[in-house]
């Protein structure tokens, strides 16, 4: 619905005649509650205004529904017919919607127990015309749209509430071809007396065939996948969206809530899901510099801005030149310049977690979910904080900048438990289905055709040995295919087999939404995959020449280049091509399901390194294609071992050319020449199956309307180099999975302090070092790496499932705390207290009586002292 303002300007007529509704469907409690109008922090609003029956809006209404409503009950023509009121539970409400200075206005008529809203006068008119004449109430009388059915385009015309097109009557002077064909009006009459008297036309022919149409797309790619994708990978995308909804962020708060020794324990960060991102606009006003020139002030300048990404010039070029040329530009005057300039900033919605608030913020102020953990200070301060200072009602929370540390400390538990328990939660999705081809088996017998001696074999004898010959070739290769029961002189020859696979587009991975056709990070460190190299896979890039001489310098004692680590000590990347579920064998003899990953290894070289990079590596822009698809092998094909694990066997009938159907023998032509003529034309056809074989995977491999995307730019001063041999990829599990890549993550602002921290620690903190560098590769995966083990098949039920966990889990630590200061105070309680001495009795030690115990066994009751004991 488009966006317009509020109906202004109408009155009642005078003297009107009023309808009034005797019956009515209406029902109050359909009436919406958001009524009370509330500015949000973007400064928008969203509810509905109660319009008094009096109002301009409603008036318009009342006129337009009440005229019409007088034609279709035949009232007489002359007065002005106007509706008295609503039927009963019936209220116009109107929309507001937008900016709070102007927002959208649409009118809303409610209470219908059939409609839930009436939009627009031509829609109430037929359901108002019903009430007034089926006393019944019979739904099925009514004409509306929302009782009938029916389009309200088709509801309105045959009412004829449009107006109709009349056609317009022909008043003008004839046109000068009309006189022309006057002037030749005998000579078509004596035409077509000719033509009437000739013989009627008849005949026979065959009826055309309409051109087949050829079968459209069966399966398309998931639209949220290609946003997601085009958005983060896409070239000439000036705001890169590298966080998905549903995935796992913190959040930066500002201002961050105090903890109770200051900045140390002070809770900066809070966990939430991404519900929204959007590209929020911003008038800014150009700086007034002298070197300005009239053409860069013409126009309106669109700049898009993305604090995340490091400064390398590709942000300031403008997402959109002026309309103007240089020439035009040059004649504009000074006042008629535009002073402003857009800019253009992503933002997010973030729900928090633990608490019933979202949060609206730019995209420089969000991190993932594996950049930042709660410190150790914070986690301690929380367990401090006294049970009956703490706010366990988190439904009525809500941070804000006089928010209290201890206040807060119940909600942010509860919050950080959740992600906890999200993050271990894993499933595929968007599945479709996969064909790939099995080329046949290269130990198929393909025996020689047999030899026919003698000038003068007749016929049948060749006959009889072909039929001999395509019987055992049958035999031998009946595991590839149907053997066929012709009696060809032609051999039968093994098929290609295209197999059908359900395979998976998308897999969230505990905190993260993860895609095919995008790098992944792996747990193991390059240096564990083939440390020497073997069959398929290149061996670890050495260290760059700059590298050698940056460590000679930091130590003088480096003279072998081979104590310096190079690609091995860093992190191995999968750009992850396929995800599928097959059967593996157990332990106690039964088979279990296991999902797996396939897709092309990369590993990180220093910028300046001389060897091969090969094909596919680069910086993201103008490669990384590497797929590993140009040529196909059988030896790279992994064949499913059953059609149980989701594989099941298609049709072994490939396109390919078949050959010329045997033409009736020449008796001129001997037939052991036309024999060696069959077989000399099996040879081509065998070389033309297996070049069509070899691209049929192309073919199938993927989801129609999907395109491959660039490889994202690599850490700065580094480079991806594939290390597989092009046509084979590698095949994982998915536990191997360390996560998501985010390109130059640690130049974020927000990370900035951390790196700094870590680059200074030296040799003394290397663990929480090496987890911030895995996040970009640059330490092997394992150092910071997302292990969810719990399968959900939805992401709306992980949700629901980690903060009901989390709750309950926070509310029998509470019950407990509670419990324990229970006891602790009834035992402080159970003491008596120290009785003070009288007077008279002295604090001397020496003058107290000895004590002295009676029995041995005797208890605290069966004392006395000795001064006063009987004898």
């Amino acid at each position: 619905m488009s966006a317009r303002g509020a109906s202004t300007g109408y009155v009642l007529p005078a003297n009107p005649t009023y309808i009034d509704f005797s019956i009515s469907d209406g029902d109050p409690g359909q009436w919406p509650t958001n009524t009370t109008r509330v500015v949000d922090s973007e400064g928008h609003v969203n509810y509905m205004r109660l319009v008094p029956l009096d109002e301009s809006l409603c008036i318009k209404w009342r006129c337009e529904v009440g005229a019409s409503l007088a034609v279709r009950l035949n009232k007489p023509a002359g007065p002005n017919y106007v509706l008295r009121g609503w039927p009963e539970g019936y209220q116009m409400f109107d929309h507001n919607k937008g900016p709070a200075g102007a927002p959208r206005h649409d009118a809303y008529l409610i209470g219908s127990s059939y409609a839930k809203r009436f939009r627009s006068v031509p829609e109430f008119i037929p359901h108002a015309l019903w009430l007034l004449t089926d006393p019944t109430l019979n739904r099925a009388n009514c004409a509306c749209k929302y009782c009938n059915r029916k389009p309200q385009r088709e509801i309105t015309a045959s009412m004829g509430l449009l107006p109709r097109r009349s056609t317009p009557l022909s008043g003008g002077p004839a046109p000068r071809g009309q006189r022309a064909a006057g002037a030749s009006a005998s000579t078509s009459a004596s035409v077509r007396q000719v033509r009437d008297r000739g013989k009627p036309y008849a005949a026979i022919r065959r009826a055309p065939r309409p051109v087949k149409q050829p079968t459209g797309p069966k399966q398309n790619m998931s639209r949220e996948r290609n946003a997601d994708l085009r958005t983060a990978y896409a070239e000439g995308m000036e705001l890169r969206r590298w966080f998905r909804d549903g995935e796992l962020l913190w959040c930066a708060l500002n201002p961050p809530i105090p903890g109770l020794a200051g900045d140390k324990d002070a809770i900066t960060f809070w966990p939430g899901l991404v519900e929204e991102a959007k590209i929020k606009s911003e008038a800014v006003a150009k700086p007034n510099s002298p070197d300005e020139t009239p053409e860069k002030n013409t126009g309106t300048d669109i700049v898009m801005t993305d604090a995340t990404r490091p400064s390398d010039g590709s942000n300031e070029a403008p997402a959109a030149e002026s309309s103007s040329s240089p020439s035009k530009a040059a004649d504009n005057d000074e006042d008629k310049r535009v002073p402003w300039t857009v800019v253009q900033t992503l933002w997010y919605k973030i729900k928090l977690l633990g608490i019933p608030h979202s949060y609206n913020i730019r995209a420089d102020q969000v991190l993932p979910y594996q950049a930042h953990a709660p410190s150790d200070e914070l986690i301690q301060a929380i367990h401090r904080v006294p049970l009956e200072q703490m706010n366990t009602d988190t439904d009525t929370f809500k941070p804000s900048d006089t928010t209290q540390f201890a206040e807060a400390a119940a909600p942010f538990a509860l919050a950080v438990q959740i992600a906890a328990n999200l993050a271990g939660y894993w499933t595929p999705t968007d599945d479709w289905e996969y064909k790939f081809s099995i080329p046949p088996s290269p130990d198929v017998a393909t025996s020689p055709f047999p030899t026919i001696k003698g000038d003068n074999t007749s016929l049948h004898a060749v006959m009889n040995a072909s039929m001999a010959y395509n019987a055992s070739l049958s035999e031998s290769i009946s595991a590839a295919g149907p053997s066929s029961g012709s009696t060809s002189i032609l051999p039968t020859f093994p098929h290609t087999q295209t197999v059908t696979q359900t395979r998976y587009q998308g897999l969230w991975w505990g905190a993260e939404r993860v895609w095919t056709d995008e790098l992944l990070r792996l747990k193991l460190s390059r240096g564990q995959v083939a440390p020497q190299g073997v069959e398929n896979i290149l061996p670890p890039a050495g260290p760059s020449r700059k590298a050698i001489e940056y460590a000679r310098t930091l130590d003088g004692n480096v003279d072998d280049c081979e104590d310096i680590v190079g690609a091995a000590g860093r992190g191995l990347f999968m750009l992850l091509q396929g995800l599928y579920v097959v059967d593996v064998p157990k332990v106690n003899g039964s088979t279990g399901k296991e999902c797996r990953a396939s897709g092309t290894l990369y590993e990180l070289v220093d910028e300046d390194w001389d060897g091969d990079i090969g094909e596919g590596s680069g910086n993201g822009k103008d490669n990384g294609k590497g797929k590993g698809k140009a040529t196909e092998q059988s030896g790279g094909v992994e064949i499913p071992a059953t059609s149980t694990n989701g594989v099941t066997t298609g049709s072994i009938s490939i396109e390919a050319p078949s050959g010329p159907q045997l033409a009736n023998p020449n008796p001129a032509v001997p037939v052991e020449r036309t024999t060696s003529d069959i077989v000399s034309h099996t040879d081509s056809m065998t070389a033309l199956r297996q070049r069509k074989a070899s691209s049929s995977n192309e073919l199938l491999s993927r989801p129609v309307l999907s395109s491959p995307f660039p490889l994202p730019p690599p850490p700065e001063g580094f480079r991806f180099r594939p290390i597989l041999t092009p046509g084979y990829e590698a095949v994982i599990s998915l536990n191997l999975i360390a996560g998501r890549y985010y390109p130059r993550l640690l130049q974020h602002p927000l990370l900035q302090g951390c790196v700094e921290k870590a680059l200074d620690a030296g040799s003394e903190n290397v663990v929480e070092a090496s987890q911030l560098w895995a996040l970009e590769g640059l330490a092997p995966g394992f150092n910071n790496t997302m292990d969810p083990v719990r399968w959900r098949p939805t992401r709306v039920g992980m949700i629901r499932e980690a903060d009901k966990e989390a709750r309950q889990g926070l509310e029998e630590h509470w019950r407990a705390r509670a419990r324990e200061k229970e006891e602790n105070d009834a035992m402080e309680a159970s003491y008596l207290p120290l009785q003070q001495l009288p007077d008279h009795v002295t604090n001397d030690a020496s003058v107290i009586p000895a004590i002295e115990v009676l029995e041995a066994n005797a208890s605290s009751m069966e004392v006395d002292s000795q001064g006063t004991r009987a004898d």
